[in-house]
């Protein structure tokens, strides 16, 4: 005896109620994947923060040392009078006493040595033609 086969049978109503559940699950699915990556604290967001972070802290970071090498010419501005009179020297141009200053005149531009130009040839002129 062989077991009967039942073959279930799915009225309409049932099937379309199936697609449209299937559908709007994908709809919602999808909408969660977009607000997930693009709202404004999704993960491309919070990426971009992460690269800003990143530049601020370098950028802070060369401040810093900038902030240090200008702390110490200032130190040294007010306790270093070898370093005052150098700049004042270099930027104002003053001269110790008993010193004397060379001024060169500028070395004038060398101009190069370029071979003439190849002789130019004469125009060719045609043969002339049997009338």
């Amino acid at each position: 005896m062989t077991s009967p086969v039942s073959h279930s049978v799915e009225p309409p109503g049932l099937r379309w109620g199936r697609k449209l559940l299937v559908g709007v699950a994908l709809a919602l699915t999808a909408a969660l994947v977009l607000v997930v990556f693009f709202s404004h604290r999704g993960l491309y967001q919070v990426y971009r923060f992460r690269q800003e972070k990143l530049r601020l802290e370098q950028e802070n970071s060369r401040l810093s040392a900038e902030n240090e090498r200008l702390a110490r010419t200032i130190d040294r501005l007010q306790h270093d009078p070898e370093m005052i009179q150098d700049l004042i020297r270099r930027e104002l141009n003053f001269i110790k006493k008993n010193e004397v200053i060379l001024q060169l005149p500028p070395a004038a531009p060398v101009k190069p040595v370029l071979p003439p130009p190849p002789a130019a040839a004469p125009p060719e002129t045609p043969p002339p033609q049997a009338p």
